[in-house]
């Protein structure tokens, strides 16, 4: 080996590790209604002390990862979450049932967090409404949306709702975040792609513009976590399986599974 080749070989094995942002996406329900989001059937009130008992088992395991930055599903930029996490820090600001606050306000409250930070976007429109092609594949939509033949999407929404109705927020959210539960849930936009080939490619559409809008929501994570931060993104659990390999295949973050938490 010659000398310069040695000198590198001696200089890269006593290298310290690059740091990485440790993220950990956590896939959750919806604790009340939400577009395009499979009815609930919560038996109870976010609000009531019972549901605030179990809100707080979940805030209490995940803040064990001590997170520097919680992030959440709302609008990327908008201004008044900021503001409205102050408030709730100094007592002024009574937080609604959304789970954006009641899991993510309270989570950073609980790390002791200056802020809090909204990531969703929806990416550019890939559908236009106004020509005759959107027309044809918002008309494919209205009829179809919610009769995709995925039996395997329909057993994960069947024991979700067994769960939401019987058992706790962390029972949900235990479920939710296995991998099994993750990836029934994707499969319903393979089986969607597929749909609608006489109606432009409607289903190919839509699903192409859920990928063009959680490549976006992974953009505003990227902008936001740094090197040696502890992240938390708190997205509804249809966003999880594209979120999460993102992070995985990015090299300045590494992925914290959320079930070593809950």
């Amino acid at each position: 080996m010659g000398i310069a080749a040695f000198v590198l070989a001696a200089v890269v094995a006593n290298a310290s590790p690059v740091p990485t942002a440790q993220v950990m996406v956590v896939g959750v329900a919806h604790l009340v209604a939400k577009r395009d989001v499979h009815n609930s059937v919560f038996q109870g009130s976010p609000l009531s002390p019972k549901r605030q008992a179990q809100i707080a088992a979940v805030v209490e395991r995940l803040a064990r990862f001590h997170p520097t930055k919680v992030l959440v599903e709302a609008s990327f930029g908008d201004p008044k979450y900021a503001q409205r996490y102050r408030q709730y820090l100094a007592g002024q600001f009574k937080l609604p049932a959304n789970e954006i606050y009641q899991f993510g306000f309270k989570l950073a409250a609980r790390a002791g967090d200056t802020t809090i930070y909204p990531i969703d976007a929806d990416g550019p429109a890939l559908i236009d409404d106004t020509t005759a092609s959107g027309k044809r594949i918002d008309a494919f939509l209205t009829a179809h949306f919610r009769e995709v033949p995925d039996r395997v999407t329909d057993a994960f929404i069947a024991r979700s709702n067994a769960i939401e109705r019987d058992g706790t927020y962390l029972d949900l959210l235990r479920y939710l975040n296995t991998d099994d539960a993750i990836r029934a849930n994707a499969s319903w936009y393979s089986v969607m792609a597929g749909l609608g080939r006489d109606a432009d490619n409607a289903g190919a559409a839509y699903v192409s513009q859920w990928y063009a809008r959680n490549v976006y929501i992974f953009s505003n994570i990227a902008s936001i976590a740094r090197p040696g931060d502890r992240v938390v993104v708190l997205m509804g659990q249809g966003h999880e399986y594209l979120l999460r390999e993102f992070v995985r295949l990015n090299p300045t973050m590494t992925y914290v599974n959320p079930l070593a938490y809950l």
